[in-house]
């Protein structure tokens, strides 16, 4: 007869993960479905083309579209919720075949990084940002299949990056601050082959393509109001602003409005707080493997790569200092530097570090060190939380997922 499990094997720690996030997932769905249609969030997705071309106009094209066959009111938070567990799942497999299991589970944990989707109502519906993510995801996988590969493959790879590039561009202009990572990272690629400045004249037309979309398609008056007519053909309950209301706003007119964040003492200070309470995890595994040996190696028949890298490495940085978003945009970048890292182990292999193999063999015989791991790990993802978005004065910082699903 098979072994009865105990209640310490039934509530595994997976288990009560995937219950925690899955209580979540059906809270974030469900307000979602009761704010449509006049929901900030909603209003972002209704950005599309019916106006003419512009920027982050594609996934409200897909969904007018979609709101033709199904209604988007109850389509929409089901899809969000199945992209984002095969986002969780894919991303756990990937991670865990570089990395040891400890290490990424302090990513998982984080209710910032990869639960900021489903921490936050308001950032349940930010579709945009997870396909930014995935995108991401797959443009690392890609990245390493150029090292991996034969050279012949080098340039089809090339063109796919390419194409999720611009992909992600029409998703959302921030991916541009995202990519100079994972653009050095296929650069070193071109290194190895003595192409580099094949590599840079790619590099190149794609930021100079990426500059002309944000610079040119920022949208008018007159777009922002066919498509609120677009939309309101269909819904005429709509009333037509949030995120929509921006089209057509100067980004000087922008910048003074993310001005009065930048100036209050208790919201910045609460961003710096959320900031450090957030890199814990990456600090983690920069202790936990040899970062600085992975990047030489990676870099090291380029000299221009070199030079590149810390540029690379400051764009997703430069977003939060230009943006009041500040929750979304740290967990982009956390997993911008994650997704990076992944790419660059898998081509230039560590070894962990001692006090990590310590560690866990410390733990295979201990349940009370075992214990304070688990303890240390609920108190971490469940005690806190950082907000997208605060109005000034109000702290980004906020309680954690247990006053989440209360409120």
């Amino acid at each position: 007869m098979p072994k009865i499990q105990t209640w310490k094997d039934i509530l595994s720690p997976a288990l009560i993960y995937t219950l925690i996030v899955s209580a979540l997932v059906f809270r974030g769905a469900y307000y979602l479905y009761i704010d449509f249609p006049n929901a900030y969030r909603w209003q972002e997705l209704f950005i599309n083309y019916a106006g003419g071309f512009v920027r982050r106009g594609l996934i409200g094209e897909l969904l007018l579209f979609a709101d033709s066959i199904i209604s988007i009111q109850i389509f929409f938070p089901v899809l969000y919720a199945v992209i984002f567990y095969a986002f969780l799942y894919f991303s756990y497999k990937k991670l865990t075949s570089i990395f040891d299991q400890i290490v990424v589970a302090f990513f998982f944990i984080s209710p910032v990084i990869f639960l900021l989707n489903v921490t936050d109502i308001k950032v349940f519906s930010r579709i945009k940002d997870l396909f930014i993510e995935i995108i991401l995801l797959i443009i690392s996988q890609l990245c390493i299949k150029c090292f991996t590969k034969i050279k012949s493959y080098l340039y089809i790879y090339t063109i796919i990056i390419s194409i999720l590039f611009i992909i992600g561009m029409l998703i959302h202009e921030m991916m541009i601050f995202y990519f100079p990572l994972f653009s050095v990272l296929f650069g070193a690629a071109y290194a190895r082959q003595k192409k580099i400045f094949q590599w840079l004249l790619i590099t190149g037309i794609l930021f100079s393509l990426a500059s002309l979309l944000v610079i040119m398609f920022s949208g008018t008056a007159g777009i922002r109001e066919t498509i609120c007519t677009s939309w309101m053909q269909r819904y005429p309950e709509m009333a037509c602003g949030g995120a929509i209301s921006y089209i057509g706003v100067s980004f000087y007119e922008i910048m003074m409005a993310n001005f009065r964040h930048h100036i209050h003492w208790i919201t910045m200070g609460s961003f710096f707080l959320g900031t450090v309470l957030s890199i814990i995890p990456l600090v983690f595994l920069w202790k936990a493997y040899n970062f600085y040996e992975a990047i030489r190696d990676l870099l090291s028949r380029s000299m221009l790569l070199r030079v590149a890298f810390w540029p690379a490495v400051s764009a997703p940085i430069i977003l939060l200092i230009i943006n009041i978003d500040y929750g979304r945009f740290i967990a982009l970048a956390l997993l911008s530097y994650l997704f990076f890292l992944y790419a660059v182990f898998s081509v230039c292999p560590q070894q962990e570090a001692s006090w990590l193999r310590k560690l866990k063999s410390s733990i295979a015989i201990s349940p009370r060190l075992r214990n304070a791991i688990y303890l240390f790990a609920i108190l971490y993802g469940l005690c806190w939380r950082m907000a997208h978005w605060q109005l000034p004065g109000i702290s980004y910082v906020q309680p954690g997922v247990v006053f989440s699903l209360l409120f």
